[in-house]
C-alpha cells in the first residue's frame, strides 16, 4: 500500500511539473473538478488526434519512401552484358558411358538379359531434373522391392556421387565460346555452381568470382564497342539461362530459359536490357518498405549474395526439410552443409509431396497449403527482356547459341530515397509538439518521475519513518 501511495504522489507531482500542455491543470487540486475534467477531455482528444496523424505519417512514409525514375544515359556510359548459365540436360537419345559403368556395378549378374532399364531410367530422373516427372520415383523401383530372385534393384543412396560421375564437366559440355567474335577460354570463365538443376556453369556470376577479377570476362559495352554478342557451342544437350550477376539458374524460374537438345541446330536470342541503380540512401530504408533486398544484405543461405532465385531455392529446401526431414541431393550447395540428404525413402516422400519439381505456384504469396516463398526481388536486378528468338539448322552436328543485345540501352532506372528515417522522426516530433507540446526531454521527464523520483520518494518516506 505504501508503494501505491508513493506512485499516486509521484503521478500528481508529474502532472503538476510536466512540460506536456494541460497536465498541470489536471493535477492541480486548487482548480474546480469541472475545470480539471475539461482539461482531461481535451488532453485525451489531443492524444487521439496525434496518434491518428502519426499512424497516417508512418503509412505514408512506408508507401512513398522510394521512387523509381527513368534517366538518360550519357554517351560514354558503359553497360555490362548479361550473365549466362549453362546446365546439362538429360537427353533420352544420348548415351552416357559413365551411367553404363554404374549399371554394371550394381547389376546382380553379368547376363545382358538382367539389365534393368527401369533402374537406368530411375537414375536418369534423379540425375537430370528435366527428365523427372511427378510420381516416377516409385513407378520405376517398386516392382523390384520384393524381388525374391536375382534382380537389379534401385540404389538406396549415394545419388550425389552418381550425378557427379554421369554429368559432364565444363570441357565436356562447352566446346567453343566467343565474345564479339573474339574466342575466349570457356572453362576459365564458366565456373561450376550447385543449383536445383544440379551442377551448372555460370559466367560473370558474383556468386562465384569477384566482379572484374581474373575469372570475370570483360563484357562492358558502350558506343565505341556497340551492342555485345556471345556465341556458344555445346557438345551435349543444355539448358541456357540468361540471368543477373547475383542470380542462379532455377528450375522454377524459366522466363529466360532456352533448351538446346538436338544436334544440328543454332538458336539466336535477341535481348533488350535496362539497368537499375540505387542511390546511397536507399539501403538505409527498411527492406519491407523499399520492397527489395540488396545482394550484400544478410540472409539465411549457403550462397554469397542475395537474389530472388537464391531465396526461392532456400525456400524450397526448407519445405523439403519440413515435410520429409531431408533434402534432395541437388540442394546441398556447400561442402560444409550438414543438412540430411534424402535416401530412397526420402525421395519417395519428396515425390509424394510434389517437392522435387514443384509447381511454380509455390512462389505465389497467396498460396495456402503451407509452401509459401515470401521472397523479395534484388534491388540490383536489371530488366532483361527477350525481343526475338530464331532457330535454324546448321550443317555441323553440334549445338550453338548466339545471345545478342539488340541495341545499347539509352535509359536506366534509378531507385531514389524520397524520405528517410529522419523524415519520419521530424514528422512525429512535429505532431507531438503541435498537439501536446512534447519534446525528447518530455520522454526523459516521464522516465525520471516514474523511476528515480518514485524510488527516491519511497526511500525518503521510509527513512523519515525510522527517524520518527
Amino acid at each position: 500500500m505504501g508503494l501505491f501511495k508513493s506512485a499516486l504522489l509521484t503521478l500528481k507531482d508529474y502532472c503538476l511539473n510536466s512540460t506536456l500542455a494541460g497536465l498541470s491543470y489536471i493535477g492541480d487540486s486548487r482548480y474546480h473538478v469541472t475545470e480539471r475534467i475539461f482539461w482531461l477531455i481535451f488532453f485525451v482528444l489531443a492524444i487521439l488526434g496525434s496518434h491518428h496523424l502519426i499512424m497516417d505519417a508512418i503509412q505514408e512514409h512506408e508507401g512513398s519512401s522510394i521512387s523509381m525514375v527513368v534517366e538518360s544515359l550519357r554517351p560514354l556510359d558503359q553497360t555490362d552484358f548479361v550473365s549466362v548459365a549453362l546446365c546439362e540436360m538429360g537427353h533420352t537419345k544420348q548415351s552416357y558411358k559413365n551411367l553404363d559403368t554404374i549399371m554394371k556395378q550394381i547389376q546382380v549378374s553379368d547376363n545382358d538379359d538382367d539389365y534393368s532399364y527401369d533402374v537406368e531410367d530411375f537414375l536418369l530422373r534423379i540425375i537430370f531434373h528435366n527428365l523427372y516427372n511427378f510420381g516416377s520415383i516409385v513407378s520405376y523401383c517398386q516392382p523390384y522391392v520384393d524381388c525374391t530372385t536375382e534382380c537389379t534393384k534401385c540404389p538406396e543412396n549415394n545419388y550425389e556421387q552418381f550425378a557427379m560421375k554421369v554429368r559432364a564437366n565444363c570441357t565436356e559440355l562447352v566446346t567453343q565460346c566467343a565474345w564479339n567474335d573474339q574466342v575466349f577460354d570457356c572453362c576459365k570463365y564458366f565456373q561450376p555452381l550447385k543449383t536445383t538443376l544440379g551442377t551448372c556453369f555460370l559466367i560473370n556470376s558474383r556468386q562465384l568470382t569477384p566482379k572484374d577479377g581474373p575469372n570475370w570476362l570483360n563484357t562492358k559495352m558502350d558506343l565505341r564497342t556497340g551492342p555485345g554478342s556471345m556465341r556458344l557451342e555445346f557438345s551435349k544437350a543444355v539448358s541456357l539461362f540468361i540471368i543477373n550477376e547475383e542470380d542462379i539458374p532455377h528450375m522454377l524460374l524459366t522466363t529466360l530459359q532456352f533448351n538446346q537438345q538436338h544436334e544440328g541446330t543454332e538458336v539466336e536470342i535477341l535481348l533488350s536490357l535496362q539497368n537499375v541503380i540505387n542511390d546511397k540512401g536507399v539501403q538505409a530504408i527498411d527492406r519491407n518498405t523499399r520492397k527489395c533486398i540488396f545482394p550484400s544484405e544478410q540472409f539465411k543461405s549457403s550462397y554469397k549474395y542475395y537474389s530472388y532465385s537464391t531465396c526461392v531455392t532456400e525456400c524450397l529446401k526448407d519445405a523439403q526439410l519440413k515435410v520429409c526431414n531431408c533434402t534432395h541431393h541437388n540442394m546441398i550447395y556447400d561442402k560444409n552443409d550438414l543438412t540430411p540428404v534424402c535416401d530412397y525413402n526420402g525421395l519417395v516422400c519428396l515425390d509424394n509431396a510434389d517437392l522435387i519439381f514443384p509447381q511454380t505456384t509455390i512462389m505465389q504469396p497467396w498460396r495456402t497449403n503451407g509452401l509459401v516463398c515470401s521472397c523479395l526481388p534484388s534491388c540490383s536486378e536489371h530488366e532483361v527482356k527477350m525481343v526475338g528468338k530464331y532457330q535454324r539448322p546448321i550443317p555441323e552436328m553440334t549445338r550453338k547459341a548466339v545471345i545478342t543485345l539488340q541495341d545499347l540501352p539509352t535509359q536506366r532506372y534509378r531507385r531514389q530515397a524520397v524520405k528517410d528515417d529522419l523524415d519520419i522522426v521530424v514528422s512525429v516530433g512535429g505532431i507531438l509538439s503541435l498537439f501536446l507540446g512534447a519534446s525528447i526531454l518530455s520522454g526523459v521527464e516521464f522516465i525520471y518521475f516514474f523511476t528515480i523520483r518514485l524510488i527516491g520518494t519511497s526511500w525518503m518516506k521510509r527513512r523519515n519513518q525510522r527517524w520518527e
